[in-house]
């Protein structure tokens, strides 16, 4: 859908002005009154300026801190209707009536009311007639239909995180933390595990159980590829062997653990300078069977434990992206150095995760709401102090963060410290 237009956003803006210029400040039903129409107006500016695409992630703040109207039951709400395939039942242009929605879905009418009634009032649905029972899709659940990246990175946030941050409070309780809580940094015991009773196991292997889950979170992942891009921010280029390095066998870039190869065929893409047999792609065996359809013909694919010793000796660049954030600091650190006795006086350590500002914005938040989703499973996101810890508890010195404009996300360069 269509980005509102400038007169469409002055309109909307002189709607909340009119309304802000008749506020009661009284304590009266007039007050209350004046009060929710000026909630409502914002609301409607709000839900014109927001990007589709960028609806999980504002679903994801709503847990947090209850930013926006009903986030409880809303989000409910559009969890059940994407179970229930109602948002799929629902046709993309024009609308369908609650009884034919009940046909195309088996669930009863009444519930179907119900559960409707929230998402219409906080805009996610439109009711077209106030005096008729008929459902149309608003630019917010149409993404949200079955095949939509922005709808598996709600299924993500939903169902690998708020089920398992709902009770955080009791998990502390659990684990006699009330009077002394202390930050989840246990791979294996953490508010996932605990809430599945599965202590013990790590959330990856608790996830593989569900093979369906599992690929449904691996997609949802790729909703969160613009916050934390792998390219645009690091001069990848500075890698570029010499042919005295060429002859030596020298890797300019090592992606460790780096999933199917998408990121690293995206590095490649971006910088021809660099040269795909110059390359490896490190993973577990079963992930590096896989890779192969993504990459350009030459890198190495090699299996590898990240939490074990590297093997690749003297490479360029040992890059990991989206791993640190997965866990404490404390392992965190012991993976890093798991990189420092194969590096070289040249060799980088580059980070890409996202980098926390010391204070949370509206431009930014998406970093904060990760954060709070990675605890549940004993990782966290990290502040540039953050990283200089971990960094230099393996004996690391952070060079250089590297930013992306307008993003939360970042490449954090490390070297190794000198004596």
């Amino acid at each position: 859908m269509a980005l509102p237009s400038k007169q469409e956003v002055q309109h909307l803006v002189k709607q909340l002005t009119e309304v802000a210029n008749n506020y009661d400040d009284s304590a009266s039903l007039a007050g209350y009154l004046s009060r929710t129409e000026i909630i409502a107006r914002a609301k409607e500016l709000q839900r014109a300026l927001i990007t589709a695409d960028k609806t999980p992630t504002y679903h994801g703040l709503n847990v947090s801190v209850f930013y926006v109207h009903f986030p409880m039951a809303e989000l409910i709400a559009i969890r059940t209707f994407i179970k229930l395939g109602v948002l799929d039942a629902i046709p993309e242009t024009g609308s369908i009536s609650l009884e034919d929605l009940s046909k195309a879905t088996g669930a009863q009418e009444s519930l179907l009311e119900r559960v409707a009634r929230i998402l219409v009032a906080t805009g996610f649905l439109l009711q077209p007639s106030p005096t008729t029972l008929s459902y149309a899709h608003s630019k917010f659940s149409l993404v949200y239909r079955s095949g939509s990246p922005a709808g598996y990175f709600f299924l993500a946030l939903y169902d690998q995180y708020f089920k398992h941050a709902y009770n955080f409070d009791d998990y502390l309780e659990a684990h006699g933390q009330l009077a002394a809580a202390r930050e989840p940094d246990n791979p294996y015991h953490n508010p996932c595990t605990w809430n599945v009773k599965q202590d013990g196991m790590s959330v990856w292997q608790i996830m593989a159980q569900d093979p369906v889950k599992l690929a449904e979170f691996q997609k949802g992942l790729a909703g969160i590829d613009v916050a934390v891009p792998p390219v645009g921010h690091f001069d990848f280029s500075v890698l570029k062997n010499t042919e005295e390095e060429n002859a030596a066998g020298v890797k300019e870039l090592v992606d460790v653990g780096g999933g199917h190869g998408v990121v690293l065929a995206k590095i490649l893409a971006a910088h021809s300078e660099l040269s795909p047999k110059n390359a490896v792609l490190q993973e577990r065996k079963d992930i590096c069977d896989l890779a192969g359809q993504h990459l350009p013909e030459g890198v190495v694919v090699m299996e590898h434990d990240f939490t074990k010793e590297q093997t690749v000796k003297g490479a360029k660049g040992y890059f990991m992206r989206m791993i640190m954030h997965d866990y404490s600091d404390e392992v965190a650190s012991n993976i890093l150095k798991q990189i420092v006795p194969a590096m070289n006086g040249q060799s980088r350590v580059l980070v890409c995760d996202m980098v926390l500002p010391q204070k949370v914005g509206e431009a930014d938040f998406a970093a904060a709401v990760m954060d709070h989703a990675v605890m549940t499973m004993g990782g966290k996101e990290r502040t540039e102090e953050g990283f200089r810890k971990i960094f230099d508890a393996a004996g690391l010195e952070l060079v250089k963060i590297w930013r992306a404009p307008g993003v939360p996300g970042g490449l954090v360069e490390g070297r190794l410290r000198a004596n």
